[in-house]
């Protein structure tokens, strides 16, 4: 979806892509980094629009979209 798009259009920042890359990989990560996987998808869903290639939409699949939300969720029992 992001090498979709014109370099004007992508979404996600150095530390998005990182996270992208580290959960790809199966990386074991810590507790903080659950915390902020969490609190990151907790705001940036406002951006997410399903279907559409959005700068937003790019950045909260990076973090790891719904499945990443319901994953952070579910290990800090929120």
């Amino acid at each position: 979806m992001r090498a979709e798009s014109p370099p004007s259009r992508r979404g996600g920042t150095a530390i998005g892509l990182a996270r992208a890359r580290q959960f790809a990989r199966g990386e074991n990560v810590s507790m903080d980094t659950v915390r902020r996987t969490f609190s990151f998808l907790s705001r940036a869903k406002v951006y997410f629009k399903p279907g559409k290639n959005t700068p937003g939409t790019q950045a909260f699949y990076l973090w790891g979209g719904p499945a990443g939300l319901a994953w952070a969720r579910r290990i800090l029992g929120k």
